[in-house]
């Protein structure tokens, strides 16, 4: 049976996008459903958005002096206006082995539901003639294609979402800080991670981040039994990354996790804020627009 495909901006449940096995098609129906305004820049241009008044000058364009000002006041003034400007959006995808979990049969794993947010922030920033760049988390920065405006790193991008290698342990802090180094001013960071890694670690980057006048947007996803921890069993858990098992009794040992998870996930939080930086929690249980539509309605009223 053919999965009906949701119309622009209606409500798209995760049952209903899981059944989409295209990630364009995913990605699509999530971007439509998102939506976006464009964004100002604080600098002035030519463009049609109103800015200010300033005194004529010779020389000016007289097409731009208002003529209903000048009847008004005897005093010649030309309209200003916020130049629209190309924005960079770095897209950086963890592609550790942590990230390829899911609890459950026909839920998405957390790298498939990450590549779905970013494939459809890709698709938004295409629509807004922004330049879209990526980069993937694995043991080195991999595949890195900085921001570009042309129709061929779009491409690049999209293929780059489209079947990404799965990687083994991944310092995501020093991945992190390559993508720094490697990127070009005034960027957005967009970061689809589960952040298994140490908080000081991307504290740091973080801080880099805001002195070099970046900005930033933390996705992070999460599995509802990450979160939850309802395993019944006692049974051997095994380390995604490291293979290493630990013999664990769920019930003995739930609260003590649920307070260790959520303290780790409130301290990013907490680090990505006080930088002014946004930081989403996910699941991959939910669905994606509550949080992320929100979030860009509010980026687009205070661009």
């Amino acid at each position: 049976m053919t999965p009906t495909v949701p119309t622009a901006h209606a409500p798209l449940d995760m049952a209903e996008l899981s059944a989409l096995t295209s990630l364009p098609l995913r990605a699509r129906c999530l971007a439509d459903a998102v939506g976006a305004g464009r964004h100002r820049s604080r600098r002035r241009g030519a463009s049609v958005e109103f800015a200010d008044y300033r005194d004529y000058y010779p020389g000016d364009d007289l097409r731009r002096v208002d003529w209903r000002l000048l009847a008004r006041t005897d005093r010649a003034h030309i309209r200003e206006a916020h130049e629209e400007t190309p924005m960079r959006v770095l897209l950086l995808l963890d592609v550790s082995a942590s990230m390829n979990y899911a609890s459950g049969p026909g839920r998405l794993t957390k790298l498939d539901f990450a590549r779905c947010l970013l494939g459809a922030l890709a698709l938004i920033t295409r629509r807004q003639r922004d330049a879209c760049g990526i980069g993937l988390l694995a043991a080195e920065l991999d595949g890195y294609l900085a921001p570009s405006t042309s129709p061929g790193r779009q491409r690049s991008v999209w293929a780059a979402l489209e079947a990404p290698a799965l990687a083994g342990q991944t310092p995501l802090g020093r991945t992190l800080w390559q993508a720094a180094d490697a990127a070009p001013r005034s960027c957005l960071f967009v970061i689809a991670s589960d952040f298994y890694e140490e908080t000081d670690e991307i504290a740091a980057f973080v801080r880099r981040l805001r002195f070099e006048g970046h900005d930033a947007m933390a996705l992070h996803v999460a599995d509802p039994q990450e979160e939850d921890f309802n395993f019944t069993d006692a049974s051997q858990f095994q380390d995604a990354e490291t293979a290493s098992e630990l013999a664990l009794d769920p019930p003995v040992i739930a609260a003590a996790y649920r307070a260790a998870f959520n303290a780790h996930r409130t301290k990013l939080h907490e680090i990505f804020l006080e930088s002014g930086f946004a930081h989403l929690s996910l699941r991959t249980d939910a669905p994606p627009l509550a949080a992320l539509g929100a979030y860009l309605a509010r980026r687009a009223g205070k661009a």
